[in-house]
């Protein structure tokens, strides 16, 4: 009797076990897709494709891959996609049913400026006045979203501003700008600080 209800008792702790285990583990119909409008810089190496199955699992294409040193535009991003082997991953979308598979050495997001549709200015006071482009550089004009216009300005030409802009999780911060006009920005790295309020 003490038998069987020690029996009992163990085959109910491991059905638990495995019913807990089981919720931990992700699942492809778990899957969600976001959006996620950006590019990608693919660093010195070829970087795998990957095509998402019916049933959400990413299969590698085999026949095609990124070059090397190339940009592609994405606008959809999956977060822990579940592959053949059952491994997880992160997928950015660049073409038609093909995802770019992230690695930290095979290619680089760009993060973009985003400026909020419920604000004029969302962005942080700065405490500069005025900046002077450095000696030898011709500085490219970026606009609110971090890309370049096309625009350039001459090196020693100064500048005033009132804003600043700065992302990054790291040190040093990825990109940092200071504003000098409606949808105009300089790189802190193409500019001299030389006066602050």
């Amino acid at each position: 009797m003490k038998l069987k209800k020690v029996s009992l008792i163990l085959f109910s702790l491991s059905f638990i076990i495995l019913f807990f285990a089981k919720t931990q583990v992700v699942e492809a119909s778990d899957m969600k897709e976001y959006d996620n409008k950006t590019v990608l810089d693919t660093r010195n190496n070829v970087v795998s494709l990957y095509a998402r199955g019916n049933d959400n699992i990413f299969r590698k294409i085999t026949d095609r891959a990124l070059a090397p040193t190339s940009s592609w535009a994405t606008d959809k991003a999956v977060f822990d996609g579940v592959k053949a082997d059952n491994s997880s991953d992160n997928f950015y979308r660049v073409a038609t049913n093909e995802w770019a598979e992230y690695d930290n050495d095979s290619f680089t997001v760009e993060f973009t400026l985003r400026k909020l549709t419920v604000q004029t200015d969302n962005y942080p006071e700065s405490d500069v006045k005025t900046i002077t482009v450095k000696n030898g550089v011709n500085a490219p004009v970026y606009n609110s979203y971090g890309r370049r216009t096309g625009k350039t300005l001459p090196a020693n030409s100064a500048w005033s501003t009132d804003r600043l802009y700065a992302y990054g999780t790291g040190i040093p911060l990825d990109f940092i700008a200071y504003r000098i006009g409606s949808n105009q920005w300089l790189s802190y790295d193409d500019v001299n600080v030389t006066s602050r309020l």
